[in-house]
């Protein structure tokens, strides 16, 4: 399914809608276990934060973690005032960490670490088995973890916009660094919904990316007759061992 944002009037209901079925998504990953505390890992300003809360107990408690930092300097403040709003700051205690450091969450004190296009950012080995091993950490015993990230597959065609992260961490590398950071039972599925970007939104995502005028002024004409599509998503779930019964 691919929704468009040709315009920027469109953007807003764009997101929502991707967003929403993304948080459907990552609902019937965690399954219907009970869930008191959940921690999403590089919450940014919220927008799988606010629907995930929607869809679940009303009972569950969320730890919204991100350090804010470079092109997302901000981005908790803007979360924590859209909380407020929302008259759901009750529900979520907003972090500013680093998840390689999670200091602040206490060891066994979460049920699920989910996350969304995190990972991208721990480009390097060192760096993403610190982070793993700070989950393992903070998960109770039989604790859940998903992981959402783009498909390392390029969906562009041949003179399209590839958009795509380097290094491209797919389900079989995350496997093996999940795997050797303790967790078990992995399932891998795919979320197969898509969004389109017109030029004005192109661009404006681009910047939050990290984007220089430069890059941008490089791609302007294939950006002005086919703005991007973002690639489809993977998601990779697995679990902490529970603790055995002596």
């Amino acid at each position: 399914m691919k929704i468009n944002a040709d315009r920027p009037r469109d953007l807003a209901a764009a997101r929502h809608r991707y967003y929403d079925r993304l948080a459907e998504h990552f609902v019937r990953e965690i399954g219907s276990g009970r869930i008191r505390t959940i921690l999403e890992a590089g919450c940014g300003r919220g927008q799988l934060t606010i629907p995930l809360l929607g869809k679940l107990p009303t009972s569950a408690r969320m730890i919204a973690v991100d350090s804010s930092k470079g092109p997302y300097a901000g981005w908790l403040n803007e979360l924590a005032a859209t909380l407020h709003g929302r008259r759901l700051g009750h529900r979520v205690r907003v972090v500013d960490s680093d998840v390689r450091h999670l200091e602040a969450v206490d060891t066994e004190s979460v049920d699920v670490v989910v996350s969304n296009e995190l990972i991208c950012d721990l480009p390097r080995k060192p760096q993403l088995q610190k982070a793993l091993g700070e989950f393992y950490r903070v998960l109770r015993p039989g604790g859940i973890m998903v992981h959402g990230e783009w498909s390392s597959c390029p969906t562009a065609g041949p003179q399209g916009l590839l958009i795509r992260h380097w290094p491209s961490w797919t389900p079989d590398h995350l496997f093996v660094l999940m795997r050797d950071a303790g967790f078990h039972s992995f399932r891998v599925t795919y979320f197969d919904t898509t969004m389109h970007l017109g030029y004005e939104n192109a661009v404006g995502e681009l910047r939050t990316w990290g984007w220089t005028e430069r890059l941008l002024k490089r791609h302007h004409r294939l950006l002005k007759q086919q703005g991007i599509e973002l690639p489809f998503e993977h998601l990779i779930r697995c679990e902490k061992e529970k603790h055995r019964v002596e």
